[in-house]
């Protein structure tokens, strides 16, 4: 049995609450925000980002190469401009380290501490998703889910989203048709009375 219920998603200001609180200063606080940006405008999954290498961020030419994502396949994710800055600046400071984003001793930054680093920001911003009548803190899939309604409603075809978050079956991507339907809202705003 499969489920009806959309994808939770958050709005642009939402997002921006989370994003303008680690403390950059920090090399912890550069790298949280900087792992935010790359779960938000790239949508990767948690286990994606924790286990990207150094050569998987291409930044010479723009890109992250995600290596066995979910079912074991590869793509490739552009970055914009400002993921790409911010990824500049943790890569000018991270330390030796086989994972692009680590522990500053330089191990595996395990996904229990992003999902639990995602959480906590989230509840310090006091943005948290409505789950039917409960709330609930803003986890890191959350964040994934809000580019590829971002994407669609900027344009993109489904079969580009489709490549951008690894999806096999076009099925689980056309779900972000429905999730904001601003498009439709406005056809159905413009009609007469």
């Amino acid at each position: 049995m499969t489920s009806n219920k959309l994808p939770k998603v958050l709005s642009k200001d939402q997002v921006k609450s989370i994003l303008k609180l680690p403390n950059i200063k920090s090399p912890t606080g550069l790298r949280n925000r900087t792992i935010l940006q790359v779960l938000y405008r790239c949508g990767l999954r948690v286990s994606e980002v924790t286990n990207l290498t150094p050569a998987d961020v291409v930044l010479p030419e723009s890109y992250i190469y995600v290596q066995q994502g979910k079912g074991k396949k590869d793509r490739y994710v552009p970055l914009d401009v400002a993921t790409y800055n911010w990824l500049a600046k943790w890569q000018d400071q991270r330390p030796e380290s086989d994972y692009f984003f680590s522990t500053l001793k330089g191990g595996q930054l395990d996904v229990r501490y992003v999902r639990e680093m995602v959480y906590r920001l989230s509840k310090k911003a006091g943005v948290y998703l409505q789950n039917g009548k409960n709330k609930k803190p803003v986890n890191p899939h959350a964040l994934r889910h809000t580019y590829a309604t971002e994407l669609i409603e900027e344009g993109y075809g489904i079969h580009e989203v489709q490549a951008l978050l690894g999806h096999s079956d076009i099925k689980t991507t056309s779900v972000y048709l429905s999730v904001r339907p601003k498009s439709l809202i406005e056809k159905i705003k413009k009609r007469g009375a």
